[in-house]
């Protein structure tokens, strides 16, 4: 056996919660061997790095609820989608049944109105998060 070989190997001891772990990384690094697991995690060490740390711990304190807030706004653009699609739904039956209804047309009118307050306060919002984060990434040295 080659001596660098034999002088350059790593034996480790994990527990069921580490080897679970351990197996799951190695899925995910879609690799066959604990061996070719290990190098790619040494190919990935300089994303751990301190440097990386740091930008990872300021992302987790900055962003601390960004799942929420984006779960949120894919609620409220959904709950958009969902309001137009009753709005022309009840535009088709008065255009249909009673197009002289002013009242109706009046809701429908008021109903629109509210909708695009939602829009552009959910556009207004992409923008921000858009900008905030692109300044979040300069200032780590990202861009």
């Amino acid at each position: 056996m080659n001596t660098n070989i034999k002088r350059n190997m790593i034996q480790v001891r994990l527990s069921d919660t580490e080897m679970k772990n351990f197996e799951a990384i190695k899925s995910t690094l879609n690799e066959k061997t604990n061996a070719a697991t290990l190098r790619e995690l040494i190919q990935l060490a300089p994303l751990v790095g301190k440097q990386s740390q740091e930008q990872v711990k300021h992302l987790l304190n900055t962003y601390d609820d960004l799942e929420a807030k984006v779960s949120a706004l894919l609620w409220d653009s959904s709950n958009v989608t969902k309001n137009l699609n009753e709005i022309a739904h009840a535009a088709n039956i008065a255009k249909n049944n009673d197009p002289a209804n002013e009242d109706t047309w009046n809701w429908i009118i008021q109903q629109l109105k509210e909708i695009f307050l939602s829009i552009n306060q959910l556009n207004q919002i992409g923008e921000q998060t858009k900008k905030f984060l692109k300044e979040g990434l300069e200032n780590n040295g990202n861009s």
